[in-house]
């Protein structure tokens, strides 16, 4: 049977499409798969730099070894706190985002400067507000240290109060990461708040009608409608978590080359800390995509 022709359409389609991703083909090529490689070869080998260049020595598995076996300051300091890190941020971030976007959602004086307001922070978070701050001589990283988001006494008062020390520290520990669970919201709330508004409003009217409470209306409706949503809420606040700045082991990958000059070490570092956030990811993916509900509009 022959095959069907491809219409003007079609056609004019596909190079519109190649079109919008020829810069990402170009960007994966050019500026992704040449690093990879690279962190491949120099984590095999112990890196010399010296005034003629650099020169390699193959060390094998010696790199990885070291890091996730003898190096006990690694684990302590840095793998464990980042791990923690995202588990307690990346719940919190998905269901802020999405209390801001029904409040947002909802019709009142303002809401168009409201919404612009929390989506500020992904803007100056931007890379390139974030040379200038540094071309002032300001460390954007210095608000995560700032008094003002700190929790202060609490500690001090929900221990005297009688509270375990466990859940005192994890309190703390969600106060202390409320400014940066707002600054990282910002996307996931416009993607909650798009959500939100493709869902039929004659859907929450014959609720009504059927006298459904607000709390039902909210889990058999809303709930279900943006579940999709969700899941890619989901996925993102794991990958903005995993690749913050301010995350501990981003930061050690970048100290075990700029201060201990140690670039086979960091690449090492750098590959098993992206396998061990892709394994992650793939597996919070594959038991949430289970409780996603599509409807089916045809």
């Amino acid at each position: 049977m022959a095959k069907k022709k491809k219409s003007a359409i079609e056609r004019r389609r596909a190079r519109a499409g190649f079109l919008f991703v020829l810069p990402w083909l170009i960007g994966l090529i050019f500026l992704f798969l040449r690093p990879l490689v690279m962190a491949f070869y120099y984590s095999f080998h112990k890196v010399l730099i010296t005034p003629a260049g650099l020169n390699f020595e193959f060390t094998g598995w010696e790199n990885f070894i070291y890091k996730f076996r003898d190096d006990i300051y690694f684990f302590k300091s840095t793998f464990w706190p980042g791990l923690s890190k995202f588990v307690i941020e990346v719940p919190i971030c998905v269901i802020f985002s999405l209390f801001i976007a029904i409040i947002l959602n909802q019709k009142f004086k303002g809401r168009t400067l409201s919404r612009a307001i929390f989506f500020l922070p992904v803007i100056i978070a931007s890379g390139i507000v974030i040379q200038m701050l540094r071309s002032f001589g300001m460390d954007p990283s210095a608000t995560e240290n700032a008094y003002v988001f700190q929790s202060g006494g609490m500690v001090e008062l929900l221990m005297n109060a009688g509270l375990p020390q466990a859940i005192c520290d994890f309190l703390s520990e969600v106060s202390n990461r409320i400014f940066d669970i707002v600054w990282m919201s910002g996307v996931q709330i416009v993607l909650y708040l798009s959500g939100l508004q493709s869902i039929p409003r004659s859907e929450y009217e014959a609720a009504e009608i059927e006298g459904a409470t607000a709390w039902e209306i909210f889990w058999k409706i809303t709930w279900v409608r943006i579940s999709p949503i969700t899941l890619v809420v989901l996925v993102y606040s794991l990958i903005d978590s995993f690749t913050n700045v301010s995350n501990p082991m981003i930061k050690f990958v970048y100290e075990e080359y700029s201060l201990r000059g140690n670039l086979g070490g960091s690449s090492a570092l750098g590959l098993m800390y992206c396998l061990i956030a892709f394994l992650i990811i793939i597996a919070v993916y594959a038991f949430a995509s289970r409780k996603v509900f599509y409807v089916n509009e045809n």
